[in-house]
Parts: C-alpha cells; structure tokens; sequence
C-alpha cells in the first residue's frame, strides 16, 4: 500500500524550506503520494504532488495572526481527517504547531534555523518546550541546529534526526547553461562577485555591500550581484545610491533561474548573520564557484569546514578545507577581512581553480540522490 504525506509550508514562493519542500517532492518515488499543503497560495518553486491552500492572510498584526491561526487549524484538521497521511512534514513555527496539535505522532517537525535566535522568545519557548517532545521527530538540518534545540529547548535527542538540505546538482548545472540576457550579460565581462538569498536583515546585504567598497578599490572593474527580493529591497537601494554605487551594485531580483548567474560569477559570498544550513551555499557549489562565508551559526562551517569543531567561530579569515570562512560582522574589521578574502580569490588563479575544484567535489554530498535515502523511511515504515 503507497504511503502518504503531507507537508505544511506557509507559501512556496522563496527561502530555503520551500525549496527543500520542491526537491522532495520532485524526489520522492512515485510510491509516495505527496499533498502541500500551504497557509497562502503563492507558488514560486517547482513541485509534485496536490496543492491545498488554506488561504490565510498572513498578517503581521497580533489579534489577525490568532485569528487566521486557529481558521487553518481547524481547515488543516478536516484535511488531515479526509487524506489520513502517514507523515505531516512541517516548515516553520506555526506549521509545527498547526502538525504538532493536529496529529502529534505523525508529525516531523522541520528545524532550518537556530531556535534560539528566531524563536527565543518566553512564549514561543515555552511552547516549544511543552509541545514539541510529542512530535514523532524533529529534522535538523544542521548539527548546530540540533544542539541548539537540545540545548536551549529541552527536545530530547533521541527525537532529533538530522538530515542535510538537498540540491538537484544534475539539474542545476544543466540550468546553469543557459545563457542570460543581453542586459545582463555586459555586467558579467567584468569580475562579478555575487550572492543569493531574500532580500531581509540577517542576510547582512548592508555590510556586504559596505565591504565592496574596499574590492572596488583594488579590482577597479568588479560587479556585485545579488539575486532576490524581500523586505529590505528600499533600504539597500538607498545604500548603493549613498556609496554611488549605482553601476557596480546590481539588485537583479529573484530569477526563475538563478544558476545561469552563478555559474558565471567569478565567487559567491554569503555574508549572513545567522542560517540554518544555507541552500544558496549549496546551489553555488553545484554551480562550480569558489565560496566564501561568514563563518555565522549555523551552517557555513558544516558545510566548509566538515572536520572542524562545529562550535568554533573563526576571528581571522580561514582557508578551509571546500571554502573560505570569515569572521561574523559583530567582530571588528569583519568588512575589511571580507573584502580581504574576496579580492585574494579574485587576484589568485590558484586558489580560485582549487576552491572551484572543491565546490564541486562537496556539491556531490548532497546532491538529492543521496540524501533522499535519508528520507526513506517515508516509504518502507522503517524506523527514523
């Protein structure tokens, strides 16, 4: 008899969860029936499976936020009494919640971020601290993540299995050969430096774009791209217009196929403050550039820096083994070391042809044919 699951997403529009979501559900086999089941019906990803939208606004104010709350509760109940799914795979707080109070013993709660950072406060603690023990289990996607939930938040760990976010490398190099418009194409005859994620304050676009000043000083012809959209899009169109900056700093948007761009980008920077386990890290790798990051929980240094204690945040730049690690923006010359590592993978052919070398080679671990095996106990009832 085919197995049945359900995941609960607030849209699939943009961000890391959602694009974990697409890639299950395209990978999943056949034998596997797939229902998504969205707060909002906004579609931005590729997928498979039946799409249910609860249509709940997602509102920022308190009393509207209960309100639609409790509204997709009970819809989500009604669904998960007609389809009688085997899992429910959660993406975000309240998805948790709305898994956890329907269906605790088939629920897997989906954990992409530092809890602690995003959900610290007493309320949500709290909750999470009653409640989310029951869940069947929590995937982590990171093993900071999972120490952080154990650490902070009482989860047990025998309910914690941790599962790395997925990429489709054979797709995304296929994608990665398309070329790009005449528009865009001028921009990348010079050194591009780029980078990839929803334009909002923890992505650190501010003191990337700061630092590039001092690149634009030593490599008088480099580009910086970044590729996406989101709240903090006004903000940073003011900076680049202060720094006049204005035909060095291009905000290309969110791009049916961003990888076109990646792959002809001379390095990708993530310059956050904090991640989960960074999917733009992953999809560049797969893109065969050289990679830099700030060395912020959690995530970059997993990924970067696999042998190396995943506590450790480094004050200087290091040369890790499949990436370059810089200090987090809170520590002092952050910008200037940032700009350091850049312009020495753009100045050094050597290190730039290994780090591509390396990209690649890491890429293949998490390439989705052998982390959807991970995932294999969707199928056979076999034990998480």
């Amino acid at each position: 008899m085919n197995k049945k699951v359900i995941f609960l997403i607030p849209t699939l529009s943009m961000g890391g969860g959602e694009r974990v979501v697409s890639d299950l559900s395209l990978g999943l086999p056949d034998s596997i029936e797939k229902i998504i089941v969205l707060f909002k019906n906004e579609v931005f990803y590729p997928y498979k499976g039946k799409m249910i939208s609860l249509d709940m606004s997602l509102s920022n104010g308190f009393l509207f936020k209960i309100y639609y709350f409790l509204k997709g509760f009970f819809l989500f109940k009604k669904i998960v009494r007609k389809e009688n799914p085997d899992y429910i795979i959660t993406f975000g707080f309240p998805s948790d919640l709305m898994g956890i109070l329907t269906s605790p013993s088939k629920t897997l709660v989906g954990a992409h971020s530092l809890w602690s950072k995003s959900h610290g406060g007493i309320i949500e603690k709290s909750i999470i601290k009653l409640l989310f023990n029951k869940s069947k289990k929590v995937i982590c996607v990171s093993k900071t993540v999972a120490e952080d939930l154990t650490s902070n938040f009482g989860i047990k760990k025998e309910k914690i299995k941790i599962i790395y976010n997925p990429v489709n490398v054979e797709k995304i190099r296929e994608q990665a050969d398309f070329p790009i418009e005449p528009e865009y194409g001028e921009i990348f005859k010079n050194p591009v430096i780029i980078t990839m994620g929803r334009l909002s304050i923890e992505k650190n676009y501010e003191s990337l774009i700061k630092s590039f000043k001092e690149i634009k000083n030593e490599i008088k012809t480099a580009k910086l791209v970044i590729l996406g959209a989101g709240e903090n899009k006004e903000f940073l169109e003011q900076l680049i217009k202060e720094l006049g900056f204005e035909d060095s700093v291009y905000l290309l948007g969110r791009q049916d196929n961003p990888f076109r761009f990646l792959a002809k980008a001379k390095v990708f920077v993530l310059a956050s403050l904090r991640e989960g386990l960074p999917c733009s890290i992953l999809e560049a790798m797969a893109c065969g550039i050289p990679i830099i990051s700030t060395d912020c929980k959690s995530g970059p240094r997993e990924i970067l820096a696999p042998e190396t204690d995943i506590n450790y945040q480094t004050k200087d730049i290091e040369y890790a083994e499949f990436g370059i690690l810089t200090p987090i923006d809170s520590l002092p010359d952050s910008e200037k070391k940032l700009a350091e590592a850049v312009i020495n993978v753009l100045t050094d052919k050597k290190l730039s042809n290994n780090l591509i070398e390396k990209s690649k080679q890491r890429a293949k671990d998490f390439n989705i044919k052998n982390i959807i095996k991970e995932w294999k106990f969707l199928e056979n009832n076999a034990t998480i």
